[in-house]
């Protein structure tokens, strides 16, 4: 199973960020979110993951950076059937049983 995020539009419309994403923990919330800087090749971004974590009044900042491909479903495809892979489905998040696009 491969999952990716529904990149046939990303690079129809080049998203710079994803939403906040809040989750508990012991030591209180931490705050999740990316920004992406798109290459003029429309194929690739370079992607900063940050992380908020609270640190008394204030918070502490975590960032992480890579660069990602932008591989829509027809390159996976192709990309699968290339390594002698067959009987190829693509399910949608809804019948996949999971509650983001990817």
């Amino acid at each position: 199973m491969i999952t990716v995020r529904a990149y046939d539009e990303a690079r129809q419309t080049k998203p710079t960020a994803t939403p906040p994403q809040v989750s508990e923990t012991r030591d209180g919330q931490v705050i999740t979110f990316q920004l992406w800087h798109w290459h003029e090749d429309g194929e690739r971004y370079d992607l900063e993951h940050f992380q908020l974590t609270p640190a008394g009044t204030t918070w502490n900042v975590r960032v992480r950076r890579s660069t990602y491909w932008a591989v829509t479903r027809s390159q996976l495809t192709e990309f699968t059937a290339d390594a002698d892979l067959t009987d190829i489905t693509w399910h949608s998040p809804d019948s996949a049983g999971t509650t983001s696009p990817c």
